[in-house]
């Protein structure tokens, strides 16, 4: 390193240019998330397959993804920071280069499956480098600034990918990936500073493969559960090969002198509290984000792009919160800013609640804007509680394991509500089809009015009347569709509202200096 780049890299604004370097990168992979989602019927369509197959191009990325995190803490110390970030995102580019150029499906998911080995490792690297970069009374902002990348990918992803797969070509929300994530690799190969020290430590190979066997067979069951049937036998043998991964994982780091993942994270009270908060808010965001855009969607008959406009304004307003936020942990107690969050979430999904056929666009706006300000306000001053008290050898451990520890209640939450949607809707329908009565006011007037139009159409009385019938069962069937999708955004609501337990558990960060 030359005199010059020394003294660059203790100035000020050094921070921020590795804040660049870093977020070119890690802004990739939570867009990446959801930009592929709204092109798979044009993927279906292009390799002619059906549903349950093309459903792996988005599981296999998120169980590769989800094994590689907690992996962070022994490829740092492995190998470094810096080069474990720079290898992650040549991983990561050069998947989605061949992703965009794969022939058939099955070299697509195979493809995805290195994305994600990319993916994976990135995110919390990525956090764990600019905590780093920034003093320990300016570590809120950093996780605010980190938090405009994790969170505005997202909600762009849905415009991104309609915009691109409706005007151009599916293989494009690939190959997009590919010059940012050159520029970013050149970057950090420029602006990081060196790796420190590595350390030639063992690999536990029993732990390693027992987590991936847990992580794994887990996400895949929950992923699958609903289309499988939650009883099956595929399901059930699934969760039951997850339980015996998890056991004999726990057991291989407690015996090995070198585990593979420290756990001892877990006796720091604030990280553990922290990640209960995490967990939750996975269950609760995932979840909701689950729900979104199938009711404007199917619903209301919203286009995939025009739900991801409906939900950009919402990206605008967290992204400019969540420095704001950072920063506010970093002056005052940082449960404060977390439980402001949980609770505007809470308000926000409440009113979700309500939403009906007749909610309009900017009723609409104004819920999801009420959304952005709660999620605004927990990213930042959660991660920076979760990990300034930790030391700084266990800090990329604890970024890994709190990302993955929100990938598995964000599993949950899209699990959970998935099935409840549709217990909702067949109790919803039961409870409507049994309260309609043929001789009421308002249904007369309702099928007398149906049955016109379709005389009018050209149909005979009797054919006309019997039409009309099924257009009252057609609006039950609506009606108790919606009613469902009410009773699941409340379940979501008060699965955030849970979180305000453990973040009050969670001790000042004065305590943790």
């Amino acid at each position: 390193m030359t005199p010059a780049m020394a003294e660059a890299r203790q100035r000020p604004f050094y921070k921020w240019l590795v804040v660049i370097s870093i977020m070119s990168g890690a802004f990739l992979v939570v867009l990446d998330t959801t930009v592929v989602n709204v092109a798979l019927p044009k993927i279906m369509a292009a390799f002619g397959v059906n549903v349950d197959k093309i459903e792996w191009i988005i599981t296999a990325y998120m169980i590769a993804m989800a094994i590689m995190m907690p992996s962070v803490g022994w490829l740092s110390a492995r190998v470094g920071n810096k080069s474990l970030f720079i290898w992650s995102l040549i991983v990561f580019t050069g998947a989605s280069c061949l992703s965009g150029a794969a022939w058939n499906v099955d070299v697509l998911i195979i493809f995805r499956i290195f994305q994600g080995l990319g993916a994976g490792v990135l995110m919390p690297i990525a956090m764990v480098i600019i905590f780093e970069a920034f003093p320990p009374e300016e570590r809120g902002l950093a996780m605010g600034v980190y938090g405009i990348g994790a969170t505005f990918g997202p909600a762009i992803g849905p415009t991104l990918g309609g915009y691109l797969t409706d005007q151009f070509s599916w293989h494009l929300i690939f190959y997009i990936n590919v010059p940012v994530g050159i520029i970013g690799t050149v970057l950090a190969a420029v602006i990081l500073p060196p790796d420190k020290h590595k350390k030639k430590i063992y690999f536990d190979v029993l732990g390693f493969l027992s987590m991936a066997v847990f992580l794994g067979t887990l996400l895949a069951a929950l992923s699958q559960g609903q289309r499988e049937g939650w009883a099956s036998f595929y399901i059930l043998s699934m969760f039951s090969v997850a339980a015996i991964g998890f056991v004999t994982f726990l057991w291989a780091e407690r015996v090995s002198k070198e585990p593979f993942i420290d756990l001892s994270v877990y006796k720091t009270f604030p990280h553990t509290m922290s990640t209960l908060v995490f967990i939750i808010q996975g269950f609760g965001l995932y979840g909701s984000t689950f729900l979104i855009p199938l009711f404007f969607e199917s619903m209301l008959d919203y286009t995939a792009l025009q739900t991801g406009l409906l939900m950009l304004p919402m990206a605008i307003v967290v992204a400019i919160l969540l420095p704001s936020a950072g920063r506010m942990a970093d002056r005052m107690d940082g449960r404060i800013p977390i439980a402001f969050g949980v609770v505007f979430s809470f308000l926000s999904l409440y009113w979700l609640s309500f939403v009906d056929l007749r909610t309009s666009e900017i009723t609409a706006y104004l819920m999801l804007i009420t959304r952005g300000i709660g999620l605004g306000c927990i990213f930042a001053p959660l991660m920076n509680l979760s990990l300034k008290c930790l030391p700084p050898e266990k800090t990329a451990v604890g970024s890994g394991l709190m990302n993955v520890s929100r990938q598995i209640g964000g599993a949950f939450g899209v699990a959970v509500i998935g099935v409840l949607l549709d217990r909702r809707d067949i109790f919803h329908y039961s409870h409507y089809a049994q309260a309609q009565n043929l001789n009421a006011f308002a249904t007369k007037q309702y099928l007398s009015h149906f049955q016109g139009v379709f005389h009018k159409l050209g149909s005979v009385e009797s054919a006309a009347y019997h039409k009309a019938l099924a257009m009252l069962q057609l609006a039950v069937e609506k009606q108790a569709r919606v009613a469902s999708f009410d009773d699941c955004f409340l379940i979501a609501g008060l699965a955030f509202l849970l979180a305000l337990i453990p973040t009050v558990l969670i001790r000042s960060h004065k305590e943790c200096d």
